[in-house]
Parts: structure tokens; sequence; C-alpha cells
């Protein structure tokens, strides 16, 4: 929480992680995978105040390329409006070689499952 009684920008992209992890986790074919961020857009649409209450979010991807896609996210407010707009654009990399690499069969029919219209 911030001076003004609501949720602080950098509390945001904690909130917006946790999702994406979360996400990402509960797929189940996630594992041994890696992506990282390349890039946040986030629209502040209203202030989003502060709750004991967990922030609703809600999720989906879009623009599954060859190595990249993104996740679409809406924070929701107590009285379920959307509060803040984002979209994460995220890259396969691999630590090792320290470079981008293909999305694999499942992990793809897993995101474009969840593939929707972009923010």
């Amino acid at each position: 929480m911030d001076s003004y009684g609501h949720v602080n920008n950098c509390e945001i992209v904690r909130i917006i992680e946790e999702a994406r992890m979360r996400w990402l986790m509960s797929s189940g074919v996630f594992d041994g995978e890696t992506a990282v961020v390349a890039a946040h857009d986030i629209g502040y649409l209203r202030p989003l105040q502060y709750s004991l209450e967990p922030v609703p979010v809600e999720v989906w991807t879009s623009n599954v390329r060859r190595s990249s896609f993104e996740f679409n996210f809406q924070l929701l407010d107590a009285s379920r409006r959307v509060s803040v707009k984002a979209v994460s654009r995220m890259v396969m990399f691999d630590l090792t070689t320290q470079e981008s690499y293909r999305i694999g069969p499942e992990f793809r029919a897993y995101l474009e499952e969840f593939s929707g219209e972009r923010l």
C-alpha cells in the first residue's frame, strides 16, 4: 500500500508475477521449461484500493509464436471492476546457452488452449 491508500505500482508487478507463476506451475507441462519476461505493458485504469482479501486476477495467453507468447492480466477491485490491464511478453530462454528456443508442442498446445484476444 502507498500513502494514497491504494496498491502501489511496484506491488502490481508482484501480483502479476505471482499470477503468472501460479498459472505456469498449475499447467503441469511447464516443468523444465524457462520463460523470461521480455516486456511489460501496464495500464492503470483506476486505483486498486488496499484490502486484506486477495486481488482477483484474470489470466490468459495471446500471440503464441515460435519462441514467445504473451500473458494478459486483468486485476479486479472489490466490485469486480477492472482496475489494471497488463500484458507481459515472454520468451522461452535456455539458461545455459543464453539463447531463445522454440516452444515445445505440449506447452504450445496448452498456451493455445487458453489463448484469447490481446488487451
